[in-house]
């Protein structure tokens, strides 16, 4: 009687083990191709080398068959401190809209974290990665059984700003 409630439990461990495992595993991914692709970009690499060169470090993760997106772009502000979108890269199967705005997207239509960015006459590079994550045990949804808070996020999204 007691193995069988250690069995269980010890389960419902390695299962989220495994699935938060590789949750933190593709989220690292991401993060080090963002920052790879926006610290290219800004030392004069093109934006779509820059995208090429994400893919590159990150052949875990799968950019094709509708599956994620990389978004590079760059955030002008002119003399008279207007804020363009003034190039943009999309790289993916996948259809997620950049969350910083489109291409040529002006003033409100662009979206970033100041006010302050970019100052007056500066370029910023920005790049953006989105990934669907899907669990491979079932822990997520015993864990909805249990509470609704407690699921696993299905879209992980990382953006770096240089």
């Amino acid at each position: 009687m007691e193995f069988s409630l250690i069995v269980v439990i010890l389960a419902i461990m390695v299962m989220a083990t495994v699935d938060y495992g590789r949750l933190f595993v593709v989220r690292q991914t991401m993060v080090n191709a963002s920052r790879e692709g926006a610290n290219l970009a800004v030392r004069g690499t093109t934006l779509s080398n820059a995208v090429a060169a994400m893919v590159a470090t990150s052949p875990s993760l799968y950019f094709s068959n509708g599956y994620g997106r990389i978004i590079a772009s760059t955030v002008t502000r002119s003399g008279s401190g207007v804020v363009t979108i003034t190039g943009q890269v999309k790289f993916g199967g996948s259809n997620y809209a950049s969350r910083i705005g489109v291409l040529n997207a002006t003033g409100s239509g662009v979206t970033l974290p100041s006010d302050q960015l970019p100052q007056t006459n500066q370029t910023l590079y920005i790049t953006e990665v989105f990934y669907p994550f899907t669990p491979v045990t079932p822990i997520v949804k015993l864990l909805q059984m249990i509470s609704t808070n407690s699921a696993l996020p299905s879209l992980l999204y990382d953006v770096t700003y240089f």
